[in-house]
């Protein structure tokens, strides 16, 4: 059965982009956040821009390749497959294959063919491939669907901004929970996909004798900590106080895993004046909102951890480095500190700000920051609380905005 591809133009005009240059495009990113999708996105542009003879895709979890995951079948494959015509050659999941490396190395080196490849775990870039083509490829990193891309893949659909905005933050971005409208559904193929992330990209990293146990409890305890700091000898005497195994090392070789498999982002903390690094436990953000609801009893209580990682993927998203800023004269806290380039703004996230305490606080870290960057408080206010040149953006209009939070700043980080 055919499925139909919806288009997800952020990625491909990336790659668009750079088509015509000899860099080899790696794209990476959780699994199931759209990787084969936007391969044959960019297929299907390449045939029709240059014809069809002129491209190989070759899908390596494909049926052809279960009994046979060797490199040597890989070539082999290649081989039947080029013609004198072929230009471009696609590889999707090729971290299946070991050796895969010297394959594309071998025919990048020919100068003949430009190759795209796809995987799902960040180590594929610090092997063998980081080695032999340093400087050489450009990695185009997905993520689950922005709320842009949300709403694009429920267009035919009349269904309000806020309740559209509720549905995901609650179920996420992954494309395929996006086209389910039963909310059994998606947390059933929610818990598949995680899953799928924990046995297929993370055991791999953190090694085959890994104790899913544990290693599930301290996801658990991750999405428990959204927000908060995390130490790494804390986190690793809580676990044990739970009566699993744990020690440092093992920690820190878990979470490089959970990392590498793209399931967890972290975020340093910098001092706000001169950016100097502060000292303290980094921040780790789950790649999908979706994946917390398999873990956390009341997401009620966390409504603002979650806001929190929608605000930094979506940063994230938009080519932003994110880092949780300190004050250096009184200590307060500033959500995000969002660099791109010589762009640069602070960010604060919160529910609401009717709470008048609230709104002080968020309003104080923005105001003892002393330079000239825009300062943004982004909450679920329909209420314009801007002041004293802090603006305050409703969330779903911030992340529906391509150009910047709010239009009448002079200043756009977007």
């Amino acid at each position: 059965m055919s499925q139909n591809i919806i288009e997800r133009p952020h990625y491909l005009e990336k790659l668009k982009n750079y088509t015509g240059t000899d860099l080899i495009k790696v794209i990476t990113g959780v699994r199931r956040c759209g990787k084969s999708s936007l391969m044959m996105m960019y297929k299907n542009w390449l045939e029709k821009e240059f014809g069809t003879s002129c491209v190989v895709y070759i899908r390596l979890d494909s049926p052809e390749f279960i009994l046979s995951k060797t490199l040597d079948f890989l070539v082999g494959k290649l081989q039947k497959t080029i013609t004198d015509e072929t230009r471009y050659i696609l590889l999707d999941e090729v971290q299946l294959i070991k050796g895969w490396e010297k394959a594309v190395n071998a025919y990048y080196s020919t100068g003949k063919y430009e190759i795209t490849i796809t995987g799902s775990n960040a180590q594929m870039l610090s092997g063998d491939l980081a080695t032999l083509l340093t400087g050489r490829y450009v990695e185009i990193e997905m993520l689950p669907l922005s709320f842009k891309e949300f709403l694009s893949f429920k267009n035919n659909k009349d269904i309000p901004i806020d309740k559209a905005f509720d549905e995901y933050i609650l179920y996420g971005g992954f494309p395929v929970i996006a086209l389910l409208d039963d909310y059994e559904q998606k947390t059933d193929i929610l818990r598949s996909i995680q899953d799928s992330i924990l046995f297929n990209d993370v055991r791999p990293v953190a090694g085959m004798d890994v104790n899913n146990e544990t290693l599930t409890r301290l996801v658990a305890f991750l999405n428990d900590a959204i927000g908060y700091p995390v130490s790494m000898n804390s986190l690793a005497n809580k676990i044990k106080s739970a009566g699993y195994r744990m020690y440092y090392e093992l920690l820190s070789k878990y979470m490089n895993a959970l990392k590498a498999a793209f399931l967890f982002y972290n975020s340093e903390f910098h001092v706000v004046k001169g950016g100097a690094r502060f000292g303290q436990a980094d921040k780790y953000y789950p790649v999908d909102t979706g994946l917390v609801v398999l873990t956390k009893a009341n997401l009620s209580e966390n409504y603002g951890s979650l806001l929190e990682t929608v605000i930094f993927l979506e940063l994230k998203r938009r080519g932003y480095k994110i880092s949780i800023g300190k004050n250096d004269g009184d200590g307060s806290e500033v959500d995000f500190i969002a660099t791109k380039g010589n762009k640069k703004a602070y960010l604060q996230v919160t529910a609401t700000l009717l709470d008048e305490m609230t709104r002080r606080r968020e309003f104080h870290a923005l105001e003892a920051i002393q330079d000239n960057y825009p300062k943004y408080i982004l909450s679920m206010d329909t209420h314009d609380f801007s002041d004293n040149g802090i603006i305050c953006c409703y969330i779903p209009d911030f992340l529906l905005d391509d150009e910047g939070p709010s239009s009448r700043m002079s200043q756009q980080i977007i």
